[in-house]
């Protein structure tokens, strides 16, 4: 199953060219058959009340396109309804905590962050305690980097030797980020050095990974992966087909459709999907392959760790595409530019797609519950416990429960980590005896 997936590198950044951080758009003329698309996972869905492209500004934008070019791949849709210019729901949306429409691991609770921090201090002394490059990949609101910062600052790490690094699509949750960790409104200029207030550590906002510097470098991704565009697959008499998006000028709304034949995802995928035995349905994203190979191609030349965290799966699941809105699932194409959209990841593709850089190794996945428990979860919310109020320690036991329990996050969220060949130091928090 390896050399199934053993794709090159090269030929995926040409199949690929666009990137997560710059908008781009493409068209298909794909012929389609819509009676064919296999509902199992949509039966129960009443689409009477879908956006319109009446009412719906991105679904008149789609229907024009696709009434010229023909139905769209899930990867086009997802890459119109987050980053369009003008209706894209990162665009435009605060999109996260209470007032957004999920919540992530770092806003439930800043144990989160100061355990992450113990992850980051533990890979930068297995490495020698060289100047140490931080990064995060889609930062969020910047909840998760303060949180770090203020475990670092705790620990004296050096201001001179450290350097933070954000990689941020949104023009808009750059300045968000820049009112959590500047103190001020700002519209951040990428690659552009900035100081922290009250702790001098450098920081800027990158929007390509050539961009940082030349030194060990330790990223973490935290519900980055999961952004990505797919392509989404499913298996019929015929072969496997790619399931398409389509316009319904009666209904005025988006629809699902198959493609009729081979796309150029199909055909360049088409070993692996004649392999698989066991599912009817197959999500893909050449663009998180790419992305791995970045970081671990970054981590091989300069040294240092990711850490990957996200809803996920090791190539078991099947259809996952879906929306959030206001904390709750629904289609994705309910209402686009207005809900989040999203998948889950398959970390057995991210891993296999790493592995084809050479001296890096991984570690995990492991489920949430088991790294923050192997990191002190457990110690840590009994010391902020201390000495609070009766309501202030069931709100820190409410917020670890929702962290480790299998109700909630504790084993739908995954972690992979990906290290320099040269660290010969299990990570922190991917063994028991941390």
């Amino acid at each position: 199953m390896f050399q199934i997936r053993q794709f090159s590198y090269a030929l995926l950044q040409r199949v690929y060219c666009y990137s997560w951080n710059r908008y781009q758009s493409s068209t298909t003329n794909d012929v389609v058959n819509s009676s064919s698309l296999d509902t199992k996972n949509k039966q129960l869905i009443n689409s009477t009340s879908w956006a319109t492209s009446d009412i719906n500004g991105l679904v008149k934008q789609l229907s024009i396109r696709i009434k010229s070019g023909g139905p769209i791949t899930i990867a086009d849709f997802m890459r119109e309804a987050l980053l369009n210019p003008k209706d894209g729901y990162y665009t435009r949306h605060e999109v996260f905590g209470k007032k957004g429409d999920f919540i992530t691991a770092p806003e439930i609770s800043q144990i989160f962050g100061e355990l992450l921090a113990v992850w980051v201090m533990h890979e930068h002394s297995s490495s020698g305690n060289n100047a140490m490059q931080l990064v995060e990949l889609g930062p969020g609101r910047g909840t998760l980097m303060k949180d770090i910062i203020r475990v670092l600052e705790k620990r004296k790490y050096s201001d001179k030797n450290t350097f933070i690094a954000l990689y941020e699509a949104s023009e808009l949750m750059r300045k968000r980020q820049a009112e959590t960790l500047l103190g001020q409104s700002v519209d951040p200029v990428i690659n552009t050095d900035y100081r922290i207030p009250n702790s001098n550590y450098s920081l800027k906002w990158i929007d390509d990974l050539k961009q940082l510097n030349s030194r060990n470098t330790y990223f973490i991704a935290n519900e980055l992966f999961d952004a990505y565009p797919i392509h989404k697959f499913q298996k019929t008499p015929q072969g496997w087909r790619e399931v398409m998006i389509d316009w319904n000028p009666t209904t005025k709304q988006l629809q699902y459709v198959l493609s009729s034949r081979q796309t150029t995802i199909g055909q360049l995928y088409q070993n692996f999907l004649i392999d698989i035995k066991d599912r009817q349905h197959v999500e893909i994203s050449p663009q998180r392959s790419v992305m791995m190979q970045n970081i671990c191609a970054h981590i091989k030349t300069h040294g240092g760790s990711a850490l990957i965290g996200d809803y996920g799966h090791w190539g078991e699941k099947e259809d996952t595409f879906r929306g959030f809105c206001k904390h709750e699932v629904v289609d994705a194409l309910s209402d686009p530019g207005n809900i989040d959209i999203t998948a889950d990841v398959d970390f057995e593709e991210l891993a296999l797609s790493g592995s084809q850089i050479s001296n890096v190794h991984f570690y995990g996945p492991i489920s949430q519950r088991n790294f923050l428990y192997n990191l002190g979860i457990d110690v840590r919310a009994t010391i902020l416990a201390r000495n609070k109020t009766a309501e202030q320690q069931k709100e820190i036991l409410s917020a670890v429960e929702k962290l480790v329990s299998p109700n909630y996050m504790g084993d739908r969220f995954l972690y992979l980590c990906v290290q320099h060949e040269n660290n010969k130091k299990t990570p922190a928090g991917f063994s028991s005896s941390d």
